[in-house]
C-alpha cells in the first residue's frame, strides 16, 4: 500500500528538490500555488480533507524577508495560518506534517550553535510568521519541523544566483562586486 503525501510549494526550490527524491512507495500529490491558495486557511482545510493524505511536506511559504515587514497579514496568513490549518485537519484525519522552517527564528546574536529545543527569538516579520507556523504545525500529533538556512538551486531566487548574474553583469562592465 501506497503511503499519500501531499507537497506544498511543488514548484519552488525545494519543493522540486524533494520531487527528485521521492520513493516509489509514496503515492505523491503535488500542489503549486495555483492548485492551492496557502494564505486560505479554508482552502488548506478542505484540500487535506479532501484528498485525506498520509502526511503533509509543507515546503510552500511567504519567503520574500524584506516584503514581509510590509505585508504582514499575507506573511502570517501563509506562514502560521497555512500549517495552522494543515495541522488542525490532520489531526482530525489522524494524517502527519512535515513543516519546513527556517534558521531566522533565531536572532543569531548568540555566538554558538543553537540546539533544537532552544526558545526561538526571531527578527522580523518573516522570522517571526515562520516561528509560529512552527508552533502551529506541531497542534498535529506527530508532525515535525525541519529547519534550514539556505536553500541554493539552479532555479528561483537565491543568493547562489543572485551572485552569479551580478558577478557576470559587474565583470562585463570592469566593475568590482562588493558584498557584505
Amino acid at each position: 500500500m501506497k503511503i499519500k503525501v501531499l507537497l506544498t510549494g511543488c514548484t519552488g526550490q525545494l519543493g522540486q528538490a524533494i520531487q527528485k527524491k521521492i520513493p516509489q512507495e509514496v503515492d505523491l500529490i503535488r500542489l503549486s500555488r495555483d492548485d492551492l491558495d496557502l494564505a486560505d486557511n479554508h482552502a488548506c482545510r478542505e484540500a487535506i480533507y479532501k484528498i485525506k493524505p498520509d502526511w503533509v511536506i509543507n515546503a510552500g511559504a511567504y519567503t520574500a524577508v524584506d516584503r514581509a515587514e510590509k505585508e504582514i497579514d499575507l506573511a502570517y496568513a501563509i506562514n502560521e495560518g497555512a500549517p495552522n490549518a494543515f495541522a488542525l485537519a490532520l489531526a482530525d484525519i489522524g494524517g502527519r506534517l512535515l513543516q519546513i522552517s527556517t534558521d531566522f527564528v533565531f536572532s543569531g546574536r548568540q555566538g554558538v550553535p543553537y540546539k533544537v529545543n532552544q526558545p526561538v527569538d526571531p527578527l522580523g516579520v518573516y522570522a517571526a510568521s515562520k516561528a509560529a507556523g512552527e508552533n502551529a504545525a506541531l497542534k498535529c500529533p506527530g508532525s515535525f519541523v525541519i529547519r534550514t538556512s539556505w536553500l541554493y538551486s539552479h532555479i528561483g531566487h537565491n543568493f547562489c544566483l543572485t551572485m552569479l548574474r551580478l558577478h557576470s553583469e559587474k565583470a562585463a562592465k570592469q566593475e568590482v562586486l562588493s558584498v557584505v
